[in-house]
């Protein structure tokens, strides 16, 4: 497999330091670019930093494409790991094309995960559109279910 990433480096004139950036080569109709993924950072300690958000993120899509993929099709929808956050299974449950199955699979979640899933809907997403406006609408906060 060809390298994706590839450490950038960055020479500081002014002062001497140099400034490391992790870069990810990009390749299109037989152009190559190096494009910059992480800030610039002056020590090894930011730089760890920066690489651990990137795995961590990684790592959320990760399961989320295991969920999508290894769920069953039936109309329960996808399976929803009990270490994933309220945001992880929001997203996941935002994939649902079908409303049915998407209900379902919302309203087959405990009460405790109903509840951290529709106060991170009701508090970070947008409810004036999309998934989040329909969720907004059919949510009962009274029995927790859609």
């Amino acid at each position: 497999m060809e390298e994706l990433f590839e450490l950038m480096t960055i020479p500081d004139t002014a002062d001497g330091r140099t400034s490391v950036r992790l870069g990810i080569r990009l390749k299109a109709a037989g152009h190559e670019a190096l494009c910059p993924v992480t800030k610039p950072c002056e020590t090894y300690e930011i730089f760890d930093r920066e690489c651990q958000i990137l795995i961590d993120r990684l790592e959320q899509i990760r399961r989320q494409a295991r969920n999508l993929l290894k769920s069953p099709s039936s109309v329960r929808g996808p399976a929803i790991d009990p270490d994933m956050s309220a945001k992880e299974i929001w997203d996941l449950l935002s994939t649902i094309t079908d409303e049915a199955v998407w209900v379902a699979a919302f309203n087959d979640l405990n009460l405790s995960r109903r509840k951290a899933v529709a106060e991170h809907v009701l508090t970070h997403c947008n409810i004036f559109s999309g998934k989040a406006a329909v969720f907004s609408s059919r949510y009962d906060s009274k029995t927790g279910l859609m």
